[in-house]
């Protein structure tokens, strides 16, 4: 039976799985969140005075841990820890700007306990570079599926209840250039007001990367102005109504003007 929200956090039963399979068996059964750093989870709780009757928690499953590179990607398990990732040199210094990305995250004490997977599922600030970046996930059903699927497709359509497993990163080649520029308030708990992100190859630009996120802005590609960037290109006329398309949210807004002059800047950066 699937019981309403509480007032009182002391009522939440708090669910042990055995397993990731099992986890999304007893998520869906009783309409029940994941739980696993819960940094953002009690955040929203706490303001909404809102807490769940039941919560799924992760925290014992080894098999969502881990953090290995292959040949071809970095593989990234969805209880990683957003502290233990920036301590870790092969991915930092393979992958430098979701390193700056991570250390942007909160304080200390949140990367100590927030986990990669909790960052994607409450559409947190690593989206936009990990959006750019061609990030994959792998994912548990309530029926026992496994999928696997771009990040970019997730976020279109969450599968309700899907527990993210695996997060793998490809390789960047020698051609791309990969930034970041967050704009954020001076108050540390709040998300940052913009988030954009792009990567940038011009010897392949069909692989150029945009993304933004922010408060308020569901973190996405911005597959409009994609289109517009190429090596002979000088959209900075024509941005603004892409960006727009975009960002609709922005449309009437200073930060729109804001957005443009980022990826420009990102743009001529990346060619230097």
């Amino acid at each position: 039976m699937t019981l309403p929200p509480s007032s009182d956090q002391r009522r939440t039963r708090i669910l042990f799985p055995t397993s990731a399979a099992h986890a999304a068996i007893l998520a869906a059964r009783h309409q029940a969140p994941y739980l696993a750093g819960a940094s953002a989870a009690q955040l929203s709780w706490n303001k909404t005075h809102l807490w769940p009757e039941q919560a799924v928690s992760l925290h014992a499953l080894d098999e969502l841990q881990g953090c290995q590179r292959t040949p071809n990607y970095w593989s990234i398990g969805a209880l990683a820890r957003l502290s233990e990732l920036t301590s870790h040199p092969q991915l930092c210094y393979e992958l430098p700007a979701l390193q700056s990305a991570l250390l942007g995250v909160g304080a200390p004490g949140i990367r100590h306990i927030a986990t990669l997977g909790g960052n994607i599922g409450f559409a947190g600030d690593l989206l936009p570079v990990l959006l750019v970046l061609d990030a994959q996930l792998d994912w548990r059903l309530s029926d026992g599926d496994i999928r696997q699927g771009a990040l970019t497709d997730w976020l279109k359509a969450p599968p309700q209840h899907g527990l993210i497993t695996c997060i793998r990163i490809p390789l960047p080649d020698s051609e791309q250039c990969v930034q970041i520029e967050k704009l954020a308030s001076r108050e540390a708990f709040n998300p940052p007001l913009l988030n954009i992100a792009s990567s940038w190859n011009w010897s392949q630009p069909e692989k150029t990367r945009l993304a933004a996120g922010g408060a308020g802005l569901a973190p996405r590609r911005l597959s409009r102005c994609e289109q517009a960037f190429s090596p002979d290109s000088a959209p900075a006329d024509s941005l603004l109504p892409l960006l727009a398309s975009d960002l609709p949210e922005l449309a009437d807004q200073p930060l729109l003007q804001v957005a443009a002059n980022l990826l420009l800047a990102q743009r001529s950066a990346s060619r230097l």
